[in-house]
Order: C-alpha cells, then sequence, then structure tokens
C-alpha cells in the first residue's frame, strides 16, 4: 500500500537583531491535490493561520521560497 503526499518546506527567519533561520514543513495528501501549483496555493493560504505562526515561534516565513517535494512512501 503507497501512502502518497506532498511536503512544503518553506523557510523562516526569527526578526531581532540576533535573527535566526529555520524551516516550517507542511504536509499534505497527495490525493488531495492534482499538482505542484495547486499544493503552493494551499501552502499561501496555510502559512498564516494562527496555529502556523505559533509553530514557529513568531519567525517570518519566506513564501518566495517554497520548496515543494513529492513522496510516494511504501508502507
Amino acid at each position: 500500500m503507497a501512502r502518497a503526499h506532498w511536503a512544503v518546506e518553506i523557510p523562516t527567519r526569527t526578526p531581532g537583531e540576533q535573527p535566526r533561520t529555520g524551516v516550517q514543513w507542511f504536509t499534505y495528501p497527495a490525493l488531495a491535490f492534482s499538482d505542484r501549483s495547486a499544493v503552493v496555493e494551499k501552502v499561501r493560504q496555510d502559512v498564516d493561520t494562527e496555529t502556523a505562526v505559533r509553530h514557529r515561534a513568531g519567525a517570518v516565513a519566506d513564501v518566495g521560497a517554497i520548496k515543494v517535494v513529492w513522496h510516494d512512501d511504501l508502507l
């Protein structure tokens, strides 16, 4: 049984005098989106939700640097 999904990586940076960089990940089931552009549109909506901002502790997400990768994991 395959469990395919889209993995989305978004670079982050904390504001302030000593900024730190990081990455926030989102995953979506493969069947929910037909192609990469649909996934990017969805993650652009989700990245500013209260939950996503809290998860990255207020760091700023660089939505211009989104990386989307298709995974087809075999169980």
